[in-house]
């Protein structure tokens, strides 16, 4: 082989190796390591007594993490930190990555925890990651509606709880074309019993029992994660995020 056939192959691979590294590079990240959230970046939404702060905290990936915490039978209470800048490569479909930290407590009833859809939240329509019963809960929220559609969900209750009292890594797949959603938990798919159905990934539809699948966030413009109860939780608990990162393939775990 001529050298500048070597040359030229080897030329080629590393502008590759460049593409396919550039692919993979999250197109938003968050450490929390300048110890604050950057209000260009971050709009807090909190009501009631649940509160948002970025924190020094134990078992983080660097010094600091977003530390959500809610009361004792705080009622009508979330708190959310939302990114409401998102690049157009993530409008109908990305992947994410947090690492998550929730103390026992969560709520037995409806707990979001992390949500992406267009601007507005929680009066909007969105996909979400959260709970039911203390078990994972996939869904879509149709909380903004054209006339004639009317509000409400579709969920997909699981049988398998969060990893508590320890960090975990969660990964999730939001899809609008067609509606679906994948859960990873340290690496492994969140493949479970939902609504009687053995599924590795969630299928959604609008209205329900329609042939409607495209389309119903109508794009991914914002971000959120925190906590929410539906109810008033009679013990407190707490929410930790760190490292954080959407991307237009799966990211995998912080390096």
């Amino acid at each position: 082989m001529k050298f500048s056939t070597i040359i030229s192959a080897a030329c080629a691979l590393a502008i590759l190796t460049a593409s396919l590294a550039a692919q993979s590079k999250p197109v938003f990240e968050e450490s929390f390591e300048s110890g604050k959230l950057d209000p260009a970046v971050w709009d807090q939404r909190v009501t009631g007594t649940a509160t948002a702060a970025v924190e020094a905290v134990d078992g983080a990936h660097g010094k600091y993490a977003l530390h959500i915490h809610y009361p004792d039978m705080a009622a009508r209470s979330y708190a959310f930190v939302v990114a409401t800048h998102l690049p157009d490569s993530v409008k109908t479909h990305f992947f994410g990555r947090a690492y998550v930290k929730i103390t026992p407590g969560l709520g037995t009833t409806h707990n979001p925890l992390i949500f992406a859809g267009e601007p507005g939240w929680p009066i909007s329509k969105f996909d979400e990651i959260g709970a039911y019963r203390g078990d994972w809960m996939p869904s879509y929220q149709e909380n903004k509606s054209a006339a004639g559609q009317g509000r409400g969900e579709v969920t997909y209750r699981s049988d398998t709880p969060p990893p508590f009292d320890k960090w975990f890594l969660l990964e999730w797949e939001f899809n609008d074309a067609p509606a679906t959603i994948t859960v990873w938990i340290d690496g492994q798919t969140l493949s479970d019993t939902m609504n009687g159905e053995k599924v590795d990934m969630v299928k959604f539809t609008w209205p329900k029992g329609s042939a409607t699948d495209t389309a119903l966030v109508g794009g991914f413009k914002e971000f959120g994660f925190g906590a929410r109860v539906w109810g008033a939780p009679p013990q407190g608990f707490d929410v930790y995020y760190d490292d954080i990162a959407i991307g237009t393939e799966r990211i995998g775990p912080a390096k």
